[in-house]
């Protein structure tokens, strides 16, 4: 599967260090079959996971559990299971955003509720979400079931308080967005961070600061997702104007929002009856301004305190691609 494997190559570019690079390759790989021989006795369902799964993605949360998985010394606990716990979770995290955004691709082939239908598509996250629970076994008694469990419950928090502020400008300010970001993004990031870094024997102490690095490292994640609204043309899979389409007042808008803006452009903003011409003028219009030089400023300061968070562990391989990791992310557009 060409297209899955220069997807993991590209995840995996976050250190010159060849061996670890190739250790990492072998465990998503391993990982990846995984999840592709799960037995699911649906067969419309089926295929649709498994065309979903081999699509990709940049594998994220997998690859820094493994990687604070190998910054302890202890492997008494099998890493793969929390990869593909991760992974699941993730998934169908996003199977159920197509839902609610009513999007037809997703990592450049068709979402499941394009093709199969909502029902089909709700059923199918659920399914991956109780696939991801009969792993919790390997790590009972380590602290992992419920770091997981609280990112789950965060997760669906902060979606739900996107959901519910659509178009609500008044609702809508940079504290309640952090709010929502922190939770449906850097939550589960954080989780894996912490959970690999448990997994691998580290103690709390240390844990928590590989926690620390996972939740300043998705803040400044979806800081660049939301940039990629105000592209010029489609990248990383994200049409221009999806956001501005929901309702969705991410950091730039908001940044302008507080700002002395006519009430004429506010108005345009809010409105839910928006054409391909109106989002157009409110991109333009949000690239004209210092909306966003004034979030890239806001990712550069995430990345930087991501990176500070690994400033007590010794020098090695993977701190080092931690670090690098969190540059590239965020060099995507800073």
């Amino acid at each position: 599967m060409k297209a899955v494997t220069e997807t993991i190559q590209k995840a995996v570019k976050i250190s010159k260090n060849k061996e670890l690079l190739e250790d990492i390759q072998a465990e998503l790989e391993r990982m990846r079959q995984m999840l592709l021989h799960m037995d699911i006795p649906c067969a419309p369902m089926q295929s649709d996971l498994e065309r979903i799964i081999a699509s990709g993605g940049k594998r994220l949360r997998p690859v820094l559990a493994y990687l604070c998985y190998r910054m302890g010394s202890d492997d008494r606990y099998p890493i793969q299971p929390l990869m593909c716990m991760l992974e699941l979770m993730h998934t169908a995290s996003l199977i159920h955003d197509d839902v609610v955004d009513n999007a037809v691709l997703r990592r450049g082939c068709a979402t499941i509720n394009a093709t199969s239908g909502v029902d089909a598509a709700v059923q199918s996250g659920d399914f991956l979400l109780a696939e991801a629970m009969g792993y919790l076994h390997f790590y009972k008694g380590t602290g992992i079931n419920e770091a997981l469990v609280q990112a789950s419950t965060e997760m669906c928090l902060g979606e739900l308080r996107q959901l519910i502020a659509r178009y609500e400008s008044d609702y809508q300010t940079r504290e309640e967005y952090f709010f929502q970001i922190y939770r449906k993004t850097a939550s589960l990031i954080a989780a894996s961070c912490f959970t690999g870094a448990v997994a691998g024997g580290l103690p709390e102490s240390k844990a928590n600061m590989l926690r620390v690095y996972g939740e300043k490292l998705g803040v400044a994640f979806q800081l660049c997702d939301d940039l990629l609204d105000f592209s010029e043309k489609q990248e990383f899979g994200k049409k221009p104007g999806q956001d501005l389409q929901n309702g969705i007042f991410t950091l730039p808008v908001l940044y302008l929002l507080e700002e002395e803006v006519p009430a004429a452009v506010k108005t345009r903003f809010r409105a839910k009856d928006k054409d391909d011409g109106d989002i157009r003028w409110l991109i333009d219009y949000v690239r004209a301004s210092k909306a966003l030089d004034y979030t890239k400023m806001v990712i550069r300061q995430k990345t930087a305190e991501a990176v500070d968070a690994l400033r007590d562990f010794p020098q090695s391989k993977e701190k080092a691609a931690l670090k690098e990791l969190a540059v590239r992310l965020s060099g995507r557009h800073v």
